[in-house]
This record gives structure tokens, sequence and C-alpha cells, in this order.
């Protein structure tokens, strides 16, 4: 038999709860307090990282039907929410969220709202890798080094290479300063032919 279980997220205080409870039933929900559980918590704690839901989703069994109020609840960004959308859809699980409309976000065939979570999940990871590849181009462009320190000072680096060229080896060299043979074999290739 088909249970409806809601979950509140940032209901805080009795009247924000009891706000939250008139709007479900003005939706349409009857409350049953055992299948009712709220979570406070800042909206930018992820959806692993709110134990109330997490235990709920455990809980839930094929069928059953988990109403929300708005999608911050199911997360606290596109990829979060689309994450929790995608781990009830995997339990075959009913998601329902007022703020959005009485369609099951998480049934087949996709509703228009998880298609548009997909296209801001899909915009929000381009932007951040323009963003990136911009910061880096302008580092490079102020002449500054990008990517890790060197391990080695530019003294070091020009021993190494007075070593090898006095005939130690790659491993002997090494050891001696307490780095890695890969290290050793990097600073030979990259220095200027003689």
């Amino acid at each position: 038999m088909e249970k409806v279980h809601i979950y509140l997220f940032d209901a805080h205080d009795a009247a924000k709860r009891e706000q939250a409870l008139i709007r479900l039933d003005k939706a349409g929900y009857m409350v049953t307090l055992a299948r009712l559980v709220t979570e406070h918590l800042p909206t930018y704690t992820q959806a692993r990282q709110r134990p109330e839901l997490q235990c709920l989703l455990r809980r839930l069994t094929p069928r059953d039907t988990l109403v929300v109020l708005e999608l911050a609840a199911l997360g606290c960004n596109a990829r979060d929410i689309l994450g929790t959308v995608m781990q009830c859809r995997k339990a075959e699980v009913l998601l329902r969220c007022i703020e959005v409309g009485h369609t099951d976000l998480a049934g087949r065939p996709e509703p228009a709202a998880m298609k548009a979570l997909r296209a801001l999940v899909r915009l929000d990871a381009t932007c951040r890798s323009l963003r990136s590849r911009d910061s880096l181009a302008a580092v490079r462009a102020a002449g500054k080094h990008t990517g890790r320190p060197p391990s080695l000072s530019e003294q070091q680096r020009e021993r190494i290479l007075q070593s090898l060229g006095g005939g130690q080896s790659v491993s002997e060299v090494a050891r001696r300063f307490g780095t890695s043979r890969q290290t050793v074999m990097r600073i030979r290739a990259d220095a200027p032919a003689a």
C-alpha cells in the first residue's frame, strides 16, 4: 500500500512549521504526523549531510510517495537536487514537490521541471569550466606560475644537473636530494641542450 511521507526542511519554529502544514493541506496532502519528518539545517547543507532526509530515504519502499514543499528541501544546488531525485527514481519512490506542481519528479517520462534542472546542471558545469579556464589564462598572461609549486629550488635543480653530468645515476641523485627518480628525470629532460 502506498504511503505518503512528508519532509519539511528548515521548519525550525512552530509558526513556520504550521504554515508549511497549511500549505501541504491546501495542496491536498493529508499530514500524518507519524510520516512527517522535519529538519533544520543551513540551506547550503548537502542532501547527503542531512541525517533526517537520508534516514527517511532509506525507510521508503517502492511506490511510497515523498512530498516536499520546495526543491531546496532536496539539496543545496541543482546538482545535489538532481542526485536526490535520481536516488528516489532508483528506489522507485514517487517524488512530489509542491513548488513545481504535482508531477512525479522521479517518474518516467521525465517531467519538464527535471529537464530544466538537468539543463541548469549542464549550464553550471560549463560556466565553472569556462571561469576556471579564463582565470588560469589570466594568471598565465600575468606571467605567474600555475600548478603546484616546484619541490626543489633553482639551485637544487642546477646541482642535480651537475651531479648527472658528473656521471651519477638517476637513482643516486634522487636519493641524495630526497626526491623521486621521476623528478630527477623531468629536470634532466627540461634542461636546455648543451
